[in-house]
């Protein structure tokens, strides 16, 4: 799979997109613990009205590394287990959390967001990188592929 990337990091971390990179602020990365913490990350999903997908690099301790964010179209977005596991070693991450929205008002997650998600946990785990959630957004609706038991 792959994708157009567009970057619109207001984390003040390093992105990753169509941009390149951007060296890190001296600002404190938030640690993203939870579901509200993950949530507050991703807060501009929910109303975007094409698909986007971010995903966040973490350290040890849930510190925001950096993101990469993938702009795609009304109804699909594609980011490659490549990229993500790519990107997740320049970081030097150990933790990974993904998230995309769904325009159509529904957070329920499609047949191939589960088999997706499913595919990318087992090729990070190979690299000793573990994908701490998949989160998918709609509006003010949000389903963690955790939660379901799916990751």
């Amino acid at each position: 799979m792959a994708g157009s990337s567009g970057c619109s990091c207001a984390c003040g971390r390093r992105c990753r997109g169509a941009g390149g990179s951007v060296p890190p602020s001296p600002v404190p990365s938030p640690r993203i613990t939870d579901v509200a913490a993950a949530r507050a990350l991703f807060a501009g999903l929910g109303d975007a009205t094409i698909e986007i997908v971010a995903v966040a690099y973490l350290d040890p301790n849930r510190r925001l590394l950096g993101m990469r964010h993938v702009v795609g179209g009304r109804d699909q977005v594609a980011i490659s287990i490549r990229t993500v596991a790519m990107d997740a070693l320049a970081f030097g991450a150990v933790g990974v959390v993904m998230a995309h929205n769904h325009p159509s008002g529904d957070a329920t997650p499609s047949a191939r967001d589960v088999a997706f998600t499913r595919a990318l946990a087992a090729g990070l785990r190979t690299l000793e990188v573990v994908l701490l959630d998949h989160l998918v957004i709609a509006g003010d609706e949000l389903t963690s592929l955790r939660a379901m038991g799916i990751v």
